[in-house]
């Protein structure tokens, strides 16, 4: 039997039309999974970003917002006054009005020392000359601390405010609940993008 000499050429004609169209056909999806997942990825990552940021001022305004708390009991009281321990707890008991955050309240005068303190802890008499958080808030002003130990033993983080009056500087200085700053940090809904292409929200993680 004869062999068709055309029956190569009509494989090569058969295999050129399936692939021709195939191969740009694949091309576009590969194209269009490729720019769809990238500006997926994208609008997710803005989206994390701002509300990140948005989660960040939130903190900032709390942590500001005691600030002047507590400037405006240096602004309004006298270094002598909040020396004697009953202003001082009356001082504290109106500065919870304002906020529950706080969990005591304590005066220094220019050398560290603890003059006056309203709180659960015996801190009355304790000198803070060399402790860091004394040293930046005589030298900037204000200071918001990280967690840390101290005296106490117990994890915290304080915020304090300096005054320089009559050529005398003294400090104020209060202690602010982590068990409340921590649900202020849990509020916040974080959106997050799963290798799946799903989405799904969680809480952010509470800060230790």
């Amino acid at each position: 039997m004869k062999q068709n000499p055309y029956a190569g050429l009509k494989k090569v004609i058969l295999a050129s039309m399936i692939l021709v169209p195939l191969v740009p056909f694949a091309l576009v999806l590969v194209i269009g999974n490729y720019y769809f997942t990238g500006s997926l990825e994208n609008s997710t990552i803005a989206s994390i970003q701002r509300i990140v940021q948005d989660h960040r001022q939130m903190i900032d305004s709390f942590l500001m917002e005691r600030k002047v708390d507590l400037e405006f009991i240096l602004n309004t009281h006298t270094f002598e006054d909040l020396s004697r321990s009953d202003k001082l707890q009356r001082t504290f008991e109106n500065l919870q009005k304002e906020s529950h955050a706080f969990v005591d309240l304590g005066i220094f005068d220019e050398n560290g020392l603890h003059v006056a303190y309203h709180g659960p802890y015996r801190l009355s008499g304790k000198v803070y000359g060399q402790a860091p958080w004394f040293k930046a808030v005589v030298k900037n002003g204000s200071y918001i601390s990280n967690v840390f130990l101290g005296y106490r033993q117990v994890p915290h983080f304080v915020i304090a405010v300096a005054k320089m009056n009559q050529g005398r500087q003294w400090v104020i200085r209060a202690t602010i609940d982590t068990r409340i700053f921590n649900e202020l940090v849990k509020r916040v809904k974080l959106i997050c993008w799963t290798p799946e292409g799903s989405f799904k929200r969680r809480d952010a993680p509470a800060a230790n």
